[in-house]
């Protein structure tokens, strides 16, 4: 049993607080354990709860009318926190340590109760998985077991949440963390994967009197989109850093399609460098269909495709498009995560037309698309990226 003092008890909170789950919504993982602990323990309750400084939240509970909130005072798992021990009572009328709290003085009180402590991954107790009842009982030592046991998963779905949260911060890493601004142009994005991790990525480089922007995006989403993406910048990044645009998408392809036949997915790429002086843009669609110009005035147009995405045909040699970026002119290029917010096509260019007209910055453009895309759930990444000639 831990004696908990000031520094100890700041550790534990700090803790609880890196694991990013204090006020998340509900989630199956979490309940599907809590149902199978009331159902195996035959009891009226069961939940996770994780305890902050002066307060318990309720991460999952069956039986407990859809309770989140209350305070560590009336906490029965804040006894079991501060004893970092498994606390079973087998009759919560009588047990000192519980005097004064509502859930025992009120209506309908608890009588039986039964916490497990969870920890974080660096062991300092967070929360506890409880078990409570209406009337008195007992847990044998098999039935005790079973509760560490329970424990045991809830602990490693809160350290598996702190690894996605880990990731989720090295891809942000991965993409530019400011947006672009030169003489001429200015770039900026924004990525909003549906999970922790996606498969979209946005670049942007400067290359002497060219800038060059990116967006791909990988077929699937979560872990196993993520990390071909992560393969994607690599190559894509090399190849077309020292490449002419038509040898570039030639190498990456080369580099690229085993690992894409092997893993059973493709890329849609968009590939563009604009030249600084001239305006004069050469550009690559490998599949992606979701670039567009854009004008002041709401004028806008898409871009022609190169040919499929990456992965999808062997050896296949893209097209290089050139058109011109006229002043005041923005390119936009979005993943197909933001058609999911339209009826279709055509009104998702629509309504980025149009946003346009309202923005006086690539950066404000790239605000307005992405808070009007998370305006609702996302079932897709979405990504957007937007290049503005200036002068």
């Amino acid at each position: 049993m831990q004696t908990h003092t000031a520094d100890t008890e700041a550790a534990r909170v700090d803790a609880l607080h890196a694991l990013h789950i204090l006020d998340t919504p509900r989630e199956e993982r979490y309940d599907r354990v809590v149902r199978l602990a009331q159902d195996v323990f035959g009891v009226k309750a069961a939940a996770v709860n994780l305890i902050d400084a002066d307060r318990q939240f309720t991460k999952a509970e069956t039986g407990l009318d859809g309770l989140v909130h209350a305070t560590r005072a009336d906490s029965l798992c804040a006894r079991t926190v501060d004893r970092d021990a498994p606390l079973i009572v087998a009759d919560a009328m009588t047990e000192q340590c519980f005097a004064g709290s509502s859930f025992v003085t009120g209506e309908d009180p608890v009588r039986f109760y039964a916490g497990h402590p969870l920890h974080a991954p660096g062991g300092e107790p967070v929360g506890s998985l409880c078990l409570v009842d209406s009337v008195p009982r007992e847990l044998d030592e098999r039935e005790r077991r079973i509760l560490a046991e329970m424990a045991g998963w809830v602990e490693r779905e809160l350290a598996a949440q702190m690894e996605l949260d880990r990731a989720e911060q090295i891809q942000r890493m991965l993409m530019p963390r400011t947006g672009l601004v030169t003489p001429a142009v200015e770039a900026a994005g924004r990525c909003l994967p549906a999970r922790s991790v996606g498969g979209d990525f946005y670049d942007w480089m400067v290359l002497g009197d060219e800038v060059q922007a990116m967006v791909t995006d990988v077929m699937g989403k979560g872990i196993p989109a993520a990390l071909l993406s992560a393969s994607a910048r690599a190559v894509l990044r090399g190849t077309f850093q020292y490449n002419p645009p038509a040898e570039a998408m030639k190498r990456a392809a080369g580099a690229l399609n085993p690992l894409l036949e092997e893993a059973g997915a493709f890329i849609t790429a968009f590939i563009a460098r604009v030249h600084t002086g001239t305006g004069e843009m050469s550009y690559i669609d490998a599949g992606h269909g979701l670039a567009l110009i854009l004008s002041p005035d709401g004028a806008h147009r898409r871009l022609s495709s190169s040919g499929p995405p990456l992965g999808v045909v062997a050896e296949w040699i893209w097209d290089v498009h050139t058109t011109t970026l006229l002043p005041g002119q923005t390119l936009l290029v979005v993943s197909d995560g933001y058609l999911d917010f339209f009826d279709d096509l055509e009104a998702a260019v629509a309504t980025a037309a149009a946003l346009n007209t309202l923005a006086g910055t690539a950066e404000e453009l790239v605000t307005l698309c992405s808070d009007y895309a998370g305006t609702s759930g996302a079932d897709d990444d979405t990504t957007v990226l937007a290049l503005r000639r200036t002068v």
